[in-house]
């Protein structure tokens, strides 16, 4: 069978995708991947080449096609038309049985080639909140996969099924990963994430929650992931708070953070949740406020409420006096820190939700649409 798998614009869509293309590779099928041209995509799949895997899927860069306003309206039609075109040309090429969108602008052009082309459509939504791409190319598409159940509601009457969220097959618990991340192996860490592009909200939280730690200055290191345009900044932050802790821009082998640490600060991306949750990770977090329908929030309640996490509203955190910003986290940080008992329940909470087969759930998915495809073949 041929797949097309189109999951470009942000890691949230990019790596859950790799995951299926994965799965799919393993089961002896042929995968060409459709990602946008952002310099963040083309990083990491640059990385993953050097890989069994990056070797044996196909890469193609295709346009992102967003609407910013009604006042664009035009331009996103004729955009959205041209990217359809590319997207079938391809296709005249590869011939899918299948498309998989992993959901965003990069995804909708893709899908609705293969619908032009008779191929099975299936698009994936992660989030609790489904994206606008997703609920505007779902009308034409074979099958809605969903990564959390209350996503499912959004989508009418429309073939769903609850898979969860794909996490690629390399991101699991290692040894070493202290070591290798240059942390001693006594102290208690910390890792903070913004996503694949950091957070400067959450790189100022920290800025000003660090001298709230000070007592812990012995005891707590910290992995932080900040993005390349705060790196210098972040590192400063701990060098003149005099904690310890590995600064780094960006991170190709996210096992080993994931696997170094006690206790996660991060976005409520559906695909960083579902990492947290297949690590079983504590986490403090802190919801992208501008994310499209505030899906954000409404994934991080979620874990909330199954006692994986405690939420921080962004906010509480960039707004106020500058100590009272640094209190709020600070004080979320060292209850999670002095309960050990309190961590173990967050992380037993956390496994229960990960879908450890979700990646197998969607490749199974495709393999059965595609068989009725007619064209299908191993």
């Amino acid at each position: 069978m041929k797949v097309i798998i189109a999951c470009g614009g942000t890691g949230g869509h990019l790596f859950p995708g790799l995951a299926v293309a994965e799965t799919l590779l393993a089961r002896q099928h042929q995968v060409k991947l459709l990602v946008s041209e952002k310099m963040v995509e083309q990083t990491a799949l640059a990385a993953l080449a050097q890989g069994d895997s990056g070797s044996r899927w196909g890469v193609q860069s295709i346009p992102a096609v967003g609407l910013n306003g009604s006042s664009q309206w035009m331009r996103f039609c004729y955009r959205l038309a041209q990217a359809t075109r590319e997207c079938a040309s391809i296709y005249e090429e590869f011939q899918p049985d299948a498309v998989l969108g992993m959901g965003g602008f990069t995804s909708a052009p893709a899908v609705m080639a293969g619908r032009w082309r008779r191929s099975r459509t299936v698009i994936h939504e992660s989030n609790a909140v489904p994206g606008k791409a997703n609920r505007w190319v779902s009308r034409w598409v074979d099958h809605v996969a969903v990564g959390l159940p209350d996503c499912a509601a959004f989508f009418g009457r429309k073939p769903v099924t609850v898979t969860g969220t794909p996490v690629r097959a390399g991101l699991r618990r290692v040894t070493g990963a202290r070591e290798r991340l240059g942390l001693e192996p006594g102290r208690l860490t910390v890792a903070v994430m913004g996503g694949s592009q950091g957070a400067h909200a959450i790189n100022e939280a920290m800025a000003c929650t660090l001298p709230w730690l000070e007592e812990w200055r012995e005891r707590v290191q910290f992995v932080h992931l900040s993005g390349a345009r705060d790196e210098a900044f972040v590192r400063e932050v701990y060098e003149k708070n005099g904690m310890p802790a590995q600064v780094l821009s960006f991170c190709h082998a996210m096992e080993d953070v994931y696997s170094a640490a006690d206790v996660v600060i991060a976005r409520s991306g559906a695909a960083t949740l579902a990492e947290i949750a297949a690590f079983g990770l504590p986490a403090i977090l802190v919801p992208y406020p501008h994310a499209a329908g505030n899906h954000q929030w409404h994934n991080a309640q979620q874990f909330e409420r199954a006692g994986a996490a405690r939420v921080l509203e962004q906010t509480a955190l960039t707004t106020g006096m500058h100590a009272a910003r640094g209190e709020r986290l600070g004080d979320a940080m060292v209850a999670l820190l002095e309960d050990e008992p309190g961590r173990l329940r967050m992380a037993v909470a956390a496994r229960a939700l990960a879908h450890t087969d979700a990646a197998a759930r969607i490749a199974g998915l495709l393999e059965q649409l595609g068989a009725g495809n007619g064209r299908a073949q191993n």
